[in-house]
């Protein structure tokens, strides 16, 4: 919860006020009680001198009232920026693949080919790092707001390579089945990736030439995890001459 920095000197006001309210009845109390009795000037005189404090006292109660004003003022616009800021902080960290995220999308399965034929190269029944690039970019022209292979979520420096005989993602090494989950519309998001030339490839030719085992399938709700590397930039600097 934010605590305003406006909060102390809120508490320093009501407490001046209520220094001052005693103050005022403490000095009544004791004129009352000290005039001689049967001396009728001098309470006219205190009566006078109570009535000068009191309005003075009013005077700075009005004034201190508009403090307090003012402060509850720029509490609740320091408040109000807050919670704005917030708000714009948590888009910038949704948008940067830095927020866990759910939704409906779609679910794409790639695996490797289970039989080799004898004299067959055996990399072309492997899934490789173009078949998942292919995906995810298909995935991306479609609208997806989200993806992740097999728990990794992709972001704009994300590398999909080949290392050895498993694909690469995010610095980490990812093993065949490759799972690939976006959020997005699951109609648009199934079309894109059935007409992409790849993607159309992988489902329409490869599944059935090396028996690849690929699946796609739309999906109601799903999640894809946050990005849990670091991303540091080299190159790109903020640009000072932006609007």
């Amino acid at each position: 919860m934010h605590r305003s920095p406006y909060r102390p000197a809120l508490v320093l006001v009501v407490g001046v006020l209520g220094i001052l309210i005693a103050t005022a009845f403490n000095t009544t109390t004791r004129a009352a009680e000290v005039r001689p009795p049967g001396r009728s000037g001098d309470l006219v005189d205190v009566v006078r001198e109570m009535e000068g404090q009191r309005e003075s006292l009013q005077e700075r109660l009005g004034d201190l009232r508009e403090e307090v004003a003012r402060l509850e003022r720029e509490a609740a616009e320091d408040a109000g920026m807050t919670r704005s800021f917030t708000q714009e902080f948590d888009r910038v960290r949704l948008n940067a693949g830095m927020a866990e995220v759910a939704g409906p999308g779609v679910e794409v399965v790639l695996g490797d080919g289970a039989d080799v034929p004898k004299g067959a190269d055996p990399n072309d029944y492997l899934i490789h790092d173009t078949d998942i690039a292919g995906v995810v970019n298909a995935l991306f022209v479609g609208g997806a707001e989200a993806v992740a292979v097999n728990g990794e979520r992709i972001i704009a420096t994300t590398p999909i390579r080949c290392a050895g005989t498993t694909i690469l993602v995010n610095a980490t090494r990812l093993g065949n089945p490759y799972t690939i989950v976006a959020i997005g519309d699951p109609e648009t998001l199934e079309q894109a990736v059935r007409e992409d030339s790849h993607g159309s490839l992988l489902f329409d030719v490869y599944a059935k030439q090396y028996g690849l085992h690929v699946s796609l399938s739309r999906v109601t709700e799903t999640s894809v995890p946050a990005f849990k590397g670091s991303m540091r930039p080299v190159y790109a600097t903020p640009d000072d001459g932006g609007v």
